[in-house]
């Protein structure tokens, strides 16, 4: 007995070694729901250690004249920008490699070859941005930490 009313045409069984598609989109839906969690965790995470951060940083208002907090902040500054100009030059190296690789296109003699050296050209730029923005996050999320352990030490938190 069918479970599928006679007008619906029954999908093909599952090849073996493959896996059937309702077998694999139950599999997909609770890992997507997964993900959306997990992402709301950390920017819920995120968002508490700004507004902690927040809360320091008035704290330190108080200490506005000390001038060992404003060195100490100067260097915190001064690290920041020298990972800044870091991620500057790996940029900077990155695109001079893709406009190597772009001007080699034109060496490409069969229509197989530029299609391929199209793609392989822009796997490379979505690898540079995709460094870029986790080196950048990176840095942040540093940032939010290491300032928020430095202001509580600061207030004796």
């Amino acid at each position: 007995m069918s479970i599928y009313p006679p007008t619906q045409p029954q999908p093909e069984p599952a090849k073996p070694g493959i896996p059937d598609l309702q077998s694999v989109a139950a599999q997909v839906a609770p890992a997507a729901l997964g993900h959306v969690l997990k992402t709301h965790a950390m920017l819920n995470r995120s968002i508490a250690r700004t507004l902690n951060n927040g809360m320091f940083t008035a704290g330190l208002a108080t200490h506005f004249m000390d001038p060992q907090i404003w060195q100490e902040l100067l260097q915190l500054q001064s690290a920041v920008v020298q990972r800044l100009q870091q991620q500057n030059e790996a940029w900077l190296k990155g695109c001079a490699i893709l406009l190597q690789d772009y001007v080699q296109i034109k060496d490409a003699n069969t229509m197989s070859k530029l299609v391929e050296k199209q793609y392989n050209l822009v796997a490379q730029w979505n690898q540079l941005l995709g460094s870029q923005a986790t080196n950048l996050m990176g840095l942040e999320e540093n940032i939010e930490v290491d300032y928020g352990y430095w202001a509580s030490q600061k207030l004796n938190v």
